[in-house]
């Protein structure tokens, strides 16, 4: 069934095994150089192997331990042969489990929130594949699958674009580290998006929450957000009274969260009067030797502040603090230019226009230059405008009766203008030869052919100087 053939001379010649497979193609396994016995042992083999493939059977359990120990090179030839089923590779990479966690304990630099969302992350990770799965095991299928479930879950699509955004960057460090050759969540789609929420804080319902807010350190603690646009609780909770400039109406903001990038550790925040009164009061309330302008413990902002909205029937917005930072910058937008706005805030222009910007109503109302009048005589003005619209429209709109009457009109007068164009009484007309001293001069105008200008007859007729 199988031949043993030597490929060269020697003491130890390099050999072969050739044999015909079940489809009839010559099959040919190089032993390289070994031992006549062991040479021949090894066909025996193969030749076992043969007749298992051709009547479908599974080797004993004597050649399936002789298949296990072979080394892999050599499986591989018999794999190739169609005599042995591929080897899974023996991954080098680490679980998923571990990797996630060695990839947390190594990222000191993260701040608290980031860490978080990291955190939530490699959670959702693990409930997905499972912490024992190597990471050069998942596909790059199996990754969309896996932002598929995510959509499952409810979870916004802002949501879900972080989630994907925190995988790809989790796993392109095992990639930077040479643990595994791809990133499979590469291709997903993970572009950071506005999340679905346009609440505008306008400054009448601004001033209503700061009269409402309990104490003077809420309302310092509202004005920071609403009127000078600062992070909650990161960087109003680290501001100090000598950030606070008096005698040029300025305050120096420290943004934990940027602090990481050259330049922008700290950034500087105009005091607008409504804030400077809210400093103030805020300043002469405060205790002797008192640094910090916000002391309020961090926990449970967002629950408090949804209480103060509650109690002026106001419905709670979902990202408390984060909507009257963005109205902050809508405001300003409306009077200061926008790459000054973007600097105050502490973030680009493109961040602003994709993520902060907001057209709140007042724009649509000054547009319409009815800024001084009252809602409901805006309503009336627009109502009255459109039923004049209306009736004029109505009024100009011919009937149908008059449609078809003009129709036929219009048909009689075509016909009346094709038998004018075919009448012999043109005739003398069309034959007639026109004064050329009257053509224009272009030169589509047809002439006679012994047609000379006058101007040119004249020029070529005068002697020359």
């Amino acid at each position: 069934m199988a031949s043993l053939i030597r490929l060269s001379r020697g003491k130890v010649p390099s050999r072969a095994i050739q044999f015909t497979d079940p489809q009839g193609d010559r099959r040919t396994i190089h032993l390289g150089k070994v031992g006549l016995e062991a040479a021949r042992e090894f066909k025996r083999k193969v030749e076992k192997l043969l007749a298992w493939s051709i009547t479908n059977d599974a080797p004993d359990a004597q050649t399936s331990a002789w298949l296990a120990g072979l080394a892999d090179p050599m499986y591989a030839k018999l794999a190739k042969v169609g005599l042995a089923a591929p080897r899974e590779p023996k991954s080098s990479a680490p679980g998923l489990g571990a990797w996630l966690d060695k990839f947390l304990a190594e990222r000191v630099d993260l701040k608290p929130s980031s860490r978080k969302n990291v955190t939530r992350t490699a959670d959702l990770l693990k409930e997905h594949f499972g912490e024992s799965v190597p990471i050069d095991a998942i596909t790059l299928d199996a990754a969309k699958e896996w932002r598929s479930w995510l959509a499952s879950r409810k979870l916004a699509e802002a949501t879900i674009r972080l989630h994907c955004r925190n995988a790809k960057a989790v796993i392109n460090e095992a990639v930077e580290r040479e643990l595994i050759e791809r990133n499979p969540f590469r291709k997903l789609v993970s572009t950071a998006i506005a999340a679905d929420r346009d609440r505008y804080v306008a400054p009448d319902e601004a001033d209503r929450i700061l009269e409402a807010c309990p104490n003077v350190q809420w309302r310092t603690l509202f004005g920071l957000a609403r009127f000078a646009g600062l992070r909650v609780p990161s960087e109003t909770h680290v501001l100090t009274w000598a950030d606070v400039d008096w005698q040029r109406c300025r305050l120096t903001a420290r943004s934990p969260k940027t602090e990481r990038y050259e330049g922008r550790e700290r950034r500087v925040v105009p005091i607008v009067p409504k804030l400077a009164e809210v400093l103030r009061e805020a300043f002469e309330a405060a205790d002797e030797g008192q640094q910090h302008i916000i002391t309020l413990s961090r926990n449970n902002l967002r629950r408090n502040l949804h209480v103060v909205l509650e109690r002026l029937g106001i419905k709670p917005w979902l990202d408390a603090f984060q909507t009257l930072r963005r109205s902050c910058e809508t405001e300003w937008s409306q009077t200061f230019p926008q790459h000054a706005v973007s600097h105050w805030l502490g973030h680009s222009e493109n961040v602003s226009r994709k993520h902060y910007l907001l057209v709140p109503d007042d724009l649509y109302v000054r547009a319409a230059g009815l800024l001084k009048k009252t809602p409901q005589q805006c309503a009336a003005e627009c109502a009255a405008v459109g039923s004049r619209i209306d009736a004029q429209t109505a009024a100009e709109q011919p009937s149908a009766a008059d449609a078809r009457a003009e129709k036929k009109r219009a048909s009689t007068t075509a016909r009346a203008d094709r038998k004018l164009a075919t009448h012999d009484d043109i005739t003398p007309y069309r034959n007639a030869t026109p004064d050329i001293s009257d053509w224009a001069r272009l030169d589509s105008n047809q002439r006679p052919d012994d047609y000379e200008s006058p101007a040119l007859t004249a020029e070529l007729r005068a002697p020359s100087q």
